[in-house]
């Protein structure tokens, strides 16, 4: 709905007890003194109206309705509510306050917890809050859901907050700037559920009350800080954990005793850590396991192949270690979506059950000692959108079958030693993004419910890292964001023949690379098609004739290079984004001229046709001077038979040796003359 709140509609529901506006598109203001007569009102949410003006400050108006739920989230306040206006100041009954996503600025309102002694639910996650972490140094029973997540918080976290608040059953203190240890008294909230302390400057422990006295505990992310230890600190952990995040931190040890008690656990993710040892056996036993994220440790031996038992595992990611042997062949029937074994020391060669898996969406094994050939073995409706099989041995050429994979559009292949011509049916794989996408495929979303309160909602994102090569530069890409790139690397093969005119068919291409192989002949004209194209890169290889004078079509264009080739001509105009490249773009081809090398070009440094003409023209030059040659001998001998043989060449010839010697003895006579001149002189 849209528009403005009138006043009067309330004016006759003295009974309403629950009033949600929110979600619309509300506009104009609104004040809480239209509702005076709603004496019964208990739940007022007015969340997600930003164009709606909320009066929290009506002067000296105080409500005669004290409601228990109060949920003004993304709204646009006329007050701070942090500086204690006297509406909020009055609701003693409130229970649940969500003060979401406003830009409040201030320091942490402890007032609310002061004068708002019923309150058990308070989100003010992303209000800019700032200042040192101060609670109330009184007993709070009533306190059970707290999200100060996404503010400026810093200090330490009070020592004694789990004394204060003994019945807390979620806290999420994520992302702010929070310092010192995990405090002990933790241990103190014995029906804690829910626990995010992710994305600070955490340091120390993990403290063992944590682990052993919570043990309703089923949510806990400790990720992106400075904490170090054994994992957990104990091996008497309760099995209550359903999802573990400890990410980027320090911790060290071993998993096996701890894995062997977690048989609820669905997710695991404890990669940029300094785990080591082999992965345990007892992984397979953790039969309900959804996600395990074991990348960035050290981690030896082989893949274990009771991770086979898994069957609802979706994402495993064990790259970045120091993995040895084969891959599991087991995976077919799994529903594995995304697979990352990269940067190990995996040998052998890449199961052809892996390209029959109906769910798997994402495969990466780079950076390995694989070799062999590509399978040719592709199901028909696989679901695979992204290929990464860089840096191995892998050897053969590139099977047709792989255009099946319509779905794809990242495929790195580069760094091997893959042969043949490129498959022109590459165009059939498109390239580009899906008629319908599933928001969050990539991105598995564990959601928590903090209570029925306002429903709100605590997301987790659990997403696996991947490398490529993009605009002459190594990044690393969440799934997230590969889901919007679109690229093809062959580079660093030896891969022949031409390039298939139908790639410029693929006009949401983001990232093209050729380079290193031994391809020949031109570049394709339809590359000027490629709209979206942000990094174009066929150096060294062995292509020839001129740069397509189109390629300045390509607004989106930031890395070119077509060094180390043999093509002549002109560069392609020096404007638009074309400008921006200097002569590194085309060294390396001695015939090209043009800006910015410094051989100017003209007319002459621009052949006419193309190089099969040029070849032409020079076979035409040499018959040419050829039938000159003989004619020239044809018509001397010609001449001397005609004036030797022939009496009317007899007659001609005695006339022109009469004429010649009559010019001889006046030469002479001319000679003769001059000489007895010049001795009289003397």
């Amino acid at each position: 709905m849209k528009g403005s709140v009138p006043p009067r509609i309330f004016a006759g529901l003295v009974s309403l007890q629950h009033l949600d506006l929110s979600h619309n598109l509300f506009d104009g203001h609104f004040s809480f003194s239209s509702l005076a007569n709603l004496s019964r009102l208990e739940y007022i949410d007015l969340s997600n109206n930003e164009e709606l003006f909320i009066h929290l400050d009506s002067g000296k108006f105080l409500p005669s309705f004290r409601p228990r739920s109060l949920i003004l989230s993304h709204c646009n306040l006329d007050v701070n509510p942090l500086a204690r206006p006297a509406f909020l100041a009055s609701q003693y009954k409130l229970e649940a306050l969500d003060l979401s996503h406003n830009n409040l600025k201030g320091n942490f309102p402890t007032w609310l917890f002061k004068n708002l002694t019923r309150l058990a639910y308070l989100n003010l996650r992303n209000c800019s809050i700032m200042g040192p972490f101060q609670f109330p140094n009184h007993l709070n029973t009533s306190m059970s859901i707290v999200d100060l997540s996404m503010n400026f918080l810093s200090g330490s976290i009070p020592t004694d907050i789990g004394t204060i608040f003994p019945n807390m059953t979620a806290l999420n203190l994520s992302s702010n700037y929070l310092t010192g240890n995990i405090p002990s008294s933790l241990g103190n909230m014995s029906n804690l559920l829910f626990l995010d302390l992710s994305n600070n400057n955490l340091s120390g422990e993990v403290p063992n009350s944590l682990m052993i006295d919570c043990t309703e505990l089923s949510f806990l992310k400790l990720s992106n800080n400075n904490l170090h230890g054994k994992l957990l600190g104990t091996n008497h952990s309760h099995a209550s954990l359903v999802a573990i995040f400890l990410d980027g931190n320090k911790f060290t040890g071993t998993l096996g005793s701890f894995l062997s008690q977690q048989q609820q656990l669905q997710i695991l993710d404890v990669h940029d850590n300094q785990f080591w040892g082999t992965i345990p056996d007892s992984i397979g036993l953790v039969s309900d396991l959804l996600i395990l994220n074991l990348a960035g440790n050290h981690f030896h031996g082989p893949i274990p192949h009771h991770l086979c038992n898994l069957t609802f595992l979706e994402m495993l990611d064990l790259s970045n270690n120091l993995l040895s042997g084969s891959l599991p062949h087991c995976f077919q029937s799994s529903e594995l979506v995304l697979l990352n074994f990269a940067r190990n020391a995996i040998t052998g060669t890449i199961p052809s059950s892996y390209f029959n898996n109906s769910y798997l969406a994402a495969l990466d094994v780079s950076n390995n000692q694989l070799s062999g050939k590509l399978p040719k073995q592709i199901g028909e409706n696989m679901p695979l959108e992204i290929l990464l099989l860089s840096e191995n041995s892998l050897e053969g050429s590139i099977p047709i079958e792989l255009c099946k994979l319509q779905p794809l559009h990242v495929l790195d292949l580069s760094h091997n030693n893959l042969s043949g011509s490129i498959p022109s049916c590459f165009a059939k794989m498109h390239f580009r993004k899906p008629d319908s996408i599933d928001a969050d495929f990539f991105g598995f979303v564990v959601t928590w419910y903090f209570a029925s309160y306002p429903n709100e909602e605590a997301h987790t994102h659990a997403i696996m890292m991947v490398d490529f090569i993009t605009k002459a530069n190594l990044y690393a890409y969440s799934t997230d964001d590969l889901h919007s790139m679109f690229g093809i690397d062959l580079s660093a093969n030896k891969l022949t023949g031409s390039i298939p005119p139908e790639i410029g068919n693929l006009d949401e291409l983001v990232q093209l690379n050729l380079s290193y192989n031994q391809l020949i002949g031109p570049i394709p004209e339809t590359f000027s098609k490629l709209n979206q194209i942000e990094s174009l890169d066929v150096s060294h290889n062995q292509l020839s004739g001129t740069i397509p004078r189109q390629l300045t079509q390509l607004e989106s264009l930031e890395v070119f290079s077509v060094a180390y080739n043999n093509l002549s001509g002109c560069t392609p105009d020096f404007k638009y984004q074309f400008a921006t490249f200097d002569n590194r773009s085309y060294e390396g081809n001695v015939r090209l001229h043009g800006p910015p090398l410094e051989k100017t070009c003209t007319s002459a440094s621009s052949p006419i046709g193309p190089p099969h003409q040029e070849d032409g023209n020079v076979e035409d030059d040499a018959i040419f001077f050829a039938i000159l040659a003989v004619s020239f001998i044809a018509g001397f001998w010609g001449c001397v038979a005609f004036l030797s043989c022939h009496h009317t060449g007899q007659h001609i010839r005695i006339i022109l040796d009469a004429h010649v010697d009559s010019l001889t003895e006046r030469i002479l006579m001319a000679a003769h003359k001059r000489t007895c001149m010049l001795q009289n002189r003397r």
